[in-house]
């Protein structure tokens, strides 16, 4: 069902989006509650047609495994934004006073580029908040299953990166990929070499 409205969001000609990935190595180096925000400004800012590109200054409109030391964004329904005037133009007063961010739980992003609020318990209230998960979610599955192709012993495709008891044995067992956040449990109590 999720995947179906996934393919009706990203296929309708009335709908702007951006998906935002953040790294693990950001998450690791700014925590969880961090990086979720900053990813909240990155899609807005796609949103808005503000450009973004990732740390590599490679911008491919897509989310790929093979992108996964990087944080970027992907969007969909918006007007490429070649054109610095474009840019420039989504960050003028004008702009950012025609968008209103609905931010998903209780903490506004800082240096948003438009007036926001918060909701809690957004997604259940609020149809674009759903929306808005609905096509975070998909990307983050599917990045999952990528990811499960790159390192099968981990079986991502599976459990989605939870910490399952079936993928916390993997972990003990194989050590750490490139994936895995090193600030979370186990992890943060482990030692690694430069190979992971």
């Amino acid at each position: 069902e999720r995947e179906r409205l996934y393919e009706e969001l990203i296929h309708s000609p009335n709908i702007r989006y951006a998906v935002a990935v953040v790294s693990a190595k950001r998450i690791d180096e700014i925590n969880i509650l961090q990086a979720t925000l900053e990813g909240m400004r990155m899609a807005v800012e796609g949103v808005m047609g503000v450009r973004m590109i990732d740390e590599n200054g490679d911008d491919n409109n897509v989310a790929s495994a093979q992108r996964m030391e990087v944080s970027y964004i992907v969007t969909g329904g918006v007007v490429d934004n070649d054109d610095d005037d474009v840019a420039t133009a989504a960050t003028s007063e004008t702009a950012i006073t025609s968008y209103h961010a609905l931010i998903d739980g209780n903490k506004i992003p800082k240096e948003m580029p438009c007036n926001a609020e918060s909701m809690t318990k957004g997604d259940g209230r609020e149809y674009s908040i759903g929306a808005a998960s609905i096509l975070a979610k998909v990307t983050r599955d599917r990045l999952m299953h990528e990811y499960d192709k790159l390192y099968p012993e981990y079986n991502l495709g599976q459990h989605k990166g939870y910490p399952t008891a079936a993928h916390m044995s993997a972990v003990s067992k194989f050590g750490a990929s490139p994936i895995h956040r090193r600030t979370f449990a186990p992890l943060k109590h482990w030692e690694f070499d430069e190979s992971g």
